[in-house]
């Protein structure tokens, strides 16, 4: 496994897929779940379908292919978050990173890049986040995984 520290724009990542945490209440309302709403509108739909039929979780993610040509490129969606705001829970974001591992395995997804998941809008603590990122990338031997911060970032 390689695993990478970048700095700047998450969305110039060479990786095919960029994941995020979401709520479970169908809302992309803040953040970088805005962010890719608004670059990303195909994204919505499922993402809103998931959460009103139960089929997105707590803890679980869902993977949805954004771009087909010239290569596919996904989002995955990380409940890492049970409503909008400041309720991400460590665990929510360990199991729904531990899904994203299996999903990027089952779909040959050779890697993806995360924000500071968790630690902005979702209000826990960006060391023990980022611990619990990298122990889980650390079990793979195949995957690339990118953590992007902002410049001004700390």
């Amino acid at each position: 496994m390689t695993f990478e520290h970048k700095t700047g724009d998450i969305f110039t990542t060479n990786l095919p897929a960029i994941g995020h945490g979401v709520n479970i209440h169908g809302v992309m309302g803040s953040g970088i779940a805005k962010l890719i709403k608004d670059r990303f509108p195909s994204v919505l739909p499922p993402y809103v379908e998931a959460c009103r039929n139960g089929e997105l979780t707590v803890g679980s993610t869902q993977v949805v292919q954004v771009v087909t040509e010239p290569e596919p490129f996904f989002i995955m969606n990380l409940a890492s978050q049970d409503a909008p705001g400041r309720n991400a829970r460590y665990e929510w974001l360990e199991g729904s990173l531990e899904m994203a591992v299996m999903a990027a395995h089952d779909m040959n997804i050779r890697g993806f890049a995360l924000p500071r998941i968790g630690a902005g809008i979702g209000g826990l603590e960006w060391n023990k986040a980022r611990d619990i990122i990298e122990r889980i990338a650390d079990k793979e031997d195949d995957l690339h995984i990118e953590i992007w911060s902002l410049p001004d970032a700390n």
